[in-house]
């Protein structure tokens, strides 16, 4: 039976990520509008023909296509990319419908502050969902207590060594962070490979800092099944099993922001080192990436033996949800950079207006769409 349910399931869990993630962001934009008197004139998940589709009493036309890849929300006015053809396809009953009357102003009746916050609703609402999925996670699933994370071994040889790292020594911060579990350190020396990092130790009673630098080493994820490049720089850790404990609603909240302020700054860490040449382009994840990942996830829960159907649902649940609050900050994260297409490249242009104190021309909007 679990074999069955992970083949058939095996799409599944990328298409639900996918289409909540950008139904979260696109609502943003959509009740930022809505909050300004903006009337819409449409609300799309997917692209390609509609499969279901109705208007409300504003007279926007929300629908759901059969290409579960992406979404938008189409303000009245709003200027759209000369290749945008998502309102053109695939004519529809609702659209011989006699006309309706759209309750709002154009988009372009807003000031530039308007605009902008419009703009910036969607990577907000991802951000706020993160949050939310992490603290629910906190509060159903739990988290590990603070553990002492101690050096178990040193390779021979190895960078950590020649740092002057010491078996015994228990690690109290790396890079800036302070550390709780094991995980903790691995993540900042993964991600920090070719690159000086301090380590906080405590030794025999009193803190040293040593500073390493992670050698870059090619590796097979074993749960992944993928090659990936990471740093590490040659010591075995131990930590003492922790003890789950389960978050109140206040500090949920507090976990949530924490936790989403570590993906991003995670994310902003990877980026530079694109910038700077330190990582390949493979490090960032498309819809391909995304799938191969959520399959794998599945896959990896649903042959566990000897748990039970039950326990394995719960087990993916878990990771499909951190899945989706990593994946909601990627998508607000890379929405802000300044590309025009993207919802900073109208941040940017909407600060410029207002700088000005004039209006953007068209048609440096259409080049900016059109380069985009």
């Amino acid at each position: 039976m679990d074999g069955i349910f992970s083949a058939l399931a095996s799409p599944l869990p990328f298409i639900i990520l996918i289409s909540v993630v950008i139904t979260v962001h696109e609502l943003g934009h959509y009740w930022v509008g809505r909050a300004f008197g903006a009337a819409v004139e449409s609300f799309s998940i997917g692209f390609g023909r509609s499969i279901f589709e109705a208007r409300d009493k504003r007279g926007t036309r929300w629908r759901i296509n059969w290409l579960p890849l992406g979404g938008f929300v189409k303000f009245v006015g709003e200027l759209q990319a000369p290749s945008d053809t998502r309102e053109t396809t695939d004519a529809t009953p609702v659209d011989t419908a006699p006309a309706v009357k759209l309750v709002g102003k154009p988009y372009t009746d807003l000031g530039p502050m308007k605009r902008l916050a419009v703009s910036l609703g969607g990577p907000l609402a991802n951000f706020v969902f993160a949050i939310v999925v992490f603290g629910f996670l906190g509060m159903s699933y739990g988290v590990p207590q603070s553990t002492e994370v101690a050096v178990k071994a040193v390779v021979s040889g190895s960078v950590a060594e020649a740092a002057g790292v010491m078996p015994g020594d228990v690690i109290l911060a790396a890079g800036g962070r302070t550390i709780s579990v094991a995980s903790d350190v691995n993540r900042v020396t993964e991600l920090s490979a070719g690159e000086p990092v301090k380590y906080r130790l405590l030794r025999e009673g009193r803190e040293v800092t040593v500073q390493v630098t992670p050698l870059e080493m090619e590796e097979m994820n074993p749960v992944l099944q993928m090659k990936q490049k990471v740093g590490r720089i040659g010591v075995q850790l131990d930590s003492r099993p922790s003890d789950l404990r389960y978050l109140n609603p206040i500090e949920a909240v507090g976990y949530g922001v924490t936790s989403t302020g570590d993906a991003l700054g995670a994310t902003l860490n990877v980026l530079r080192r694109l910038v700077t040449g330190k990582e390949g382009i493979d490090k960032l994840s498309g819809p391909v990436g995304i799938f191969t990942l959520a399959d794998k996830v599945t896959d990896l829960h649903m042959q566990q033996k000897n748990v039970s159907f039950f326990e394995k649902l719960h087990q993916l649940s878990f990771s499909l949800l951190q899945l989706a609050a990593l994946l909601s900050i990627g998508v607000g994260f890379f929405n802000l950079l300044p590309i025009p297409v993207l919802d900073g490249g109208a941040a940017v242009m909407c600060l410029a207006e207002a700088a000005t104190g004039k209006e953007i021309p068209e048609k440096v909007h259409r080049v900016g769409l059109t380069i985009g």
